[in-house]
């Protein structure tokens, strides 16, 4: 399955889309949370929220490409050390 991904900022705050090129379906939309510093919020609280909000990007991203693995729409990925296995070019 192909995606097609924006990014973009909306203000200083970026934002991420990835669409399913053959539905045109958004498979996941993302984005960074805005600071609310004039509404007199905690800069702790907002940094955590910052935190917060990276882990879950990184946590669906994990849950597309496992769905993508399950269905057999990713190739395999190579076993570990496969690198020094392959022939160096000149190698006897």
């Amino acid at each position: 399955m192909a995606y097609h991904i924006k990014t973009a900022f909306r203000g200083t705050n970026p934002i991420l889309q990835i669409c399913d090129v053959s539905s045109g379906s958004v498979r996941m939309a993302w984005e960074y949370p805005k600071d609310d510093l004039e509404r007199g919020e905690d800069p702790e609280l907002l940094a955590m929220r910052r935190e917060e909000a990276i882990h879950d990007l990184f946590r669906r991203l994990f849950l597309l490409t496992t769905e993508q693995y399950l269905k057999g729409e990713l190739e395999p990925m190579p076993g570990l050390g496969a690198w020094r296995r392959a022939p160096r070019p000149g190698a006897k």
